[in-house]
């Protein structure tokens, strides 16, 4: 899978270090120390043998349909790379445990811009920092890890909590809503369903359930920083159907403005008019998100359907505020946009 192939296995058909290094961003893609995927069919003479070991076409088609015309690969290709990365490292030790960053690339947990190039592990009596590795020295419970293949990583509920000190807290509460929507409905299959055919009534009892039996006992083994997790914990729920709702619920909350419910359904008498992302009742404000792909993936028949709604929930008395994903990251942006086209979300805020 994913050509992936190691210095010696390079030097076996006849393939030099002098070789190797100019095929790198070429033909190669270097992943680590002595680890590397073959990534175009070459038509470099001098390149020619590295086609030999090319064993999975598919990920060459990937990868150049992922890479535009100036090399610039998309960011899906990115996270799989880091992936690939972490997966093939040859020299972890058996103590080894994969954590934050890295371990959330393989958990799929949202990342936005996140680092690249450095694997993250925790090992309970070694520190080490390279090119390619840095080792702190942490003890994680065995209760908090998984096992992947080879690899021993943290749990996902641990690896979210750990990026709060990574990352900060806006990615860790991300990827604690997605690690706490996945346990909720099962599956991102499910949780998809359930956003395309509605929620079940019983969503926020299964949340606590899954909080209390999941979220929660990791947290109490956390051997510090508990407060502020917990402190974040308070906040997150299963609703956030992307990365932007994610970072909006949490802005929305360091705002203390009281009173928003996600994922709420309008009707007009007995006709369902739309599901809106975050809905102030009180005030009937609503907030739409924009996700970053949301109008590539969907084009302008979902433009044209929003603006149908739009004006249906507008000749109903509700207030609409658009957010764009880069306001939805910007607490200054947001909090600008939202007081400024809602002035009476400003009581809300000072209960």
């Amino acid at each position: 899978m994913y050509n992936i192939v190691r210095t010696r296995e390079l030097n076996a058909q006849g393939i030099l270090s002098r070789t190797v290094r100019s095929a790198v961003g070429c033909c190669l893609l270097k992943l680590t120390h002595g680890m590397y995927s073959i990534v175009a069919r070459c038509q470099i003479p001098r390149h020619s043998r590295i086609g030999n070991l090319i064993s999975d076409d598919a990920w060459i088609e990937q990868f150049a349909a992922q890479t535009d015309a100036s090399g610039r690969k998309s960011f899906t290709l990115l996270d799989t790379i880091e992936k690939l990365r972490v997966a093939s490292y040859p020299l972890y030790r058996n103590d080894d445990v994969v954590c934050g960053v890295s371990a959330a690339y393989i958990h799929d947990l949202p990342l936005y811009r996140p680092p690249r190039g450095l694997i993250h592990v925790a090992n309970p009596s070694l520190r080490w920092k390279s090119n390619d590795l840095s080792r702190t020295t942490k003890s994680i419970p065995e209760e908090d890890t998984v096992h992947i293949g080879k690899l021993v990583l943290t749990s996902p509920v641990r690896t979210a909590f750990d990026l709060i000190g990574q990352l900060g807290e806006p990615e860790a509460f991300a990827a604690l809503e997605k690690v706490l929507r996945k346990a909720v409905f099962g599956s991102d299959i499910n949780a998809d369903n359930a956003a395309r055919f509605g929620y079940p009534k019983n969503t926020e009892l299964m949340a606590r359930t899954k909080m209390e039996e999941s979220l929660v006992p990791t947290l109490r083994r956390l051997s510090k920083g508990q407060t502020r997790a917990e402190r974040l914990l308070v906040g997150v729920g299963p609703l956030s159907e992307s990365y932007a709702e994610s970072r909006c619920g949490y802005n929305l909350g360091l705002l203390k403005i009281e009173g928003f419910d996600q994922q709420v359904d309008v009707f007009d008498g007995s006709r369902h008019i739309a599901r809106v992302d975050f809905m102030h009742r009180e005030t009937k404000t609503i907030i739409f998100v924009d996700g970053v792909t949301k109008y590539v993936d969907h084009g302008f028949s979902l433009m044209r359907k929003e603006s149908a709604q739009y004006n249906q929930l507008i000749a109903m008395g509700y207030r609409i505020i658009r957010l764009s994903f880069a306001e939805t990251l910007d607490l200054e942006a947001l909090a600008t946009k939202l007081f400024g086209q809602a002035p009476w979300l400003r009581a809300a805020g000072s209960r």
